[in-house]
């Protein structure tokens, strides 16, 4: 599996976390509560933790591809549900050696 990880800077992460998880919730398999969330995306996964001053997101698939997909389907999620002020997660690559450290 191949791994990324992003973040929103933003103080009401438990609350994005909640609202995207919800609407992910009608399509896919999701568990989550105010500070922690899983999606089962087709494609691949995406764990989601909120702190106080950030929405965390760990995400990984078989490939690129697939990661890609995972990674599209969040960005398009948060530009949709933030369109009056407008967030965007910022992603980098890691190895899954990196996946335990912060």
């Amino acid at each position: 599996m191949i791994h990324a990880r992003g973040h929103v800077h933003t103080p009401e992460a438990s609350r994005w976390l909640q609202r995207l998880c919800h609407h992910f919730s009608r399509k896919i398999a999701v568990r989550y509560d105010e500070h922690e969330g899983h999606a089962e995306f087709p494609w691949g996964l995406c764990d989601m933790h909120a702190d106080d001053t950030a929405l965390h997101f760990a995400c990984r698939a078989q490939d690129a591809q697939q990661l890609a997909r995972v990674r599209f389907a969040i960005d398009e999620h948060v530009k949709l549900f933030s369109r009056k002020h407008p967030l965007a997660v910022q992603w980098h690559a890691c190895t899954p050696a990196a996946e335990g450290t912060p």
